[in-house]
């Protein structure tokens, strides 16, 4: 009788396989390394993946769930919106402070590096940020609908606006290794709702409390 698959391997393999990639890109990164920080072989490597392109793969559905549930779905609480993003950048600015400014945010460097070349990485990473946008601008929506922004407030043109300025900032930050950049697109970021808010707000209970975070 075979011995049981252990689970523990898997999820090894996924964690080594990501950190590799996320500091390395997914070209410059080999399968003989990910086996050699897995401490197995190159051989029992392709038998849980078969290939590179389905072991990346797997990474990044891994990092697409992980950001998903912890980040990117918005969590419709008592709250201002406007604050809310302003969290998220400065978050973001700790997050990035504590790590010397490296990596980067791994569905984008995966967006960037392979959007032009292979159809499937594409199109998950745009799923992700889709989805992401489109959580983003509903919750909007309800504030508008609710009294907190004026009609002149574009929720889906504001989300994606939001998101570019927050992708662009860990770009900056990390080509420059300034934290700090955080501190100052956030601001706009922010800036971007309040200039929308009504006079007199009515009291709501539909501000996003995590807008989210890559």
């Amino acid at each position: 009788m075979g011995r049981k698959p252990n689970p523990e391997v898997p999820e090894r393999i996924l964690q080594q396989a990501e950190h590799l990639i996320h500091l390395r890109g997914y070209n410059a990164t080999t399968l003989d390394e990910i086996a050699r920080c897995c401490k197995m072989t190159k051989a029992n490597l392709f038998h849980h993946y078969t290939c590179k392109e389905q072991l990346a793969l797997a990474v990044l559905d891994a990092k697409i769930r992980d950001y998903q549930q912890r980040r990117v779905s918005p969590l419709c609480a008592e709250g201002d919106p406007a604050e809310a993003v302003g969290r998220m950048f400065a978050e973001a600015g700790r997050h990035y402070t504590g790590n010397g400014c490296k990596a980067g945010c791994f569905v984008a460097n995966i967006a960037i590096e392979m959007s032009d070349v292979n159809e499937l990485f594409r199109k998950r990473t745009s799923l992700f940020f889709k989805g992401w946008a489109d959580n983003m601008a509903a919750c909007l929506k309800k504030c508008r609908d609710k009294g907190v922004f004026t009609e002149g407030l574009d929720p889906k043109a504001a989300a994606e606006a939001i998101i570019s300025l927050y992708e662009g900032a860990i770009l900056l930050a990390r080509t420059h290794r300034d934290p700090t950049v955080f501190t100052r697109v956030g601001k706009l970021a922010r800036q971007l709702l309040d200039s929308h808010k009504t006079t007199t707000r009515r009291k709501t209970n539909m501000g996003p409390k995590t807008p989210c975070g890559c």
